[in-house]
């Protein structure tokens, strides 16, 4: 599990910096961040990256900041935020995706990030034996349970 921990720091650390870098473009420069041609964004609800920007910066880049420093300080709740900054990634990702009708290597690469921290998360919050793992595994052992009683 140290290994993935490592890693899991690592992610957070270059997702948290990348994202505090894109976020301050986008809010600095909004019609035209770091080159990026605001004609990306037909087809969405924004006419800017005002609003793109400042979810980047808040969400992607605060929060994987403070993801890796719950992680460096093993904070019993980690599970929570990773969990919640890997779906959030994934959908993020998805939507981006579907709003500009195109696929990159950064897409992939983030939207594996975003799998890895939430499926790590998942083990997290089953070791520490928090909401909502134990009512999986009672449900998970009842499902089981019954199937092996009906042979």
């Amino acid at each position: 599990m140290r290994i993935i921990r490592i890693i899991l720091q690592l992610f957070h650390i270059l997702t948290g910096v990348g994202a505090l870098a894109g976020g301050y473009a986008c809010i600095a420069e909004p019609h035209a961040p770091l080159g990026v041609p605001v004609s990306m964004l037909e087809g969405s609800v924004f006419d800017s990256f005002l609003i793109p920007g400042i979810v980047l910066f808040v969400l992607f880049g605060i929060g994987n900041l403070l993801g890796w420093f719950s992680l460096l300080r093993r904070y019993r709740w980690y599970g929570y935020l990773g969990g919640v900054l890997g779906g959030a990634m994934v959908i993020w990702i998805v939507v981006q995706v579907i709003i500009i009708s195109a696929i990159t290597f950064l897409h992939l690469l983030f939207f594996g990030i975003g799998m890895f921290q939430a499926v790590v998360s998942s083990v997290y919050l089953s070791q520490e034996r928090l909401f909502p793992m134990p009512l999986l595994s009672k449900w998970w052992g009842n499902l089981v349970g019954n199937k092996e009683r009906d042979r």
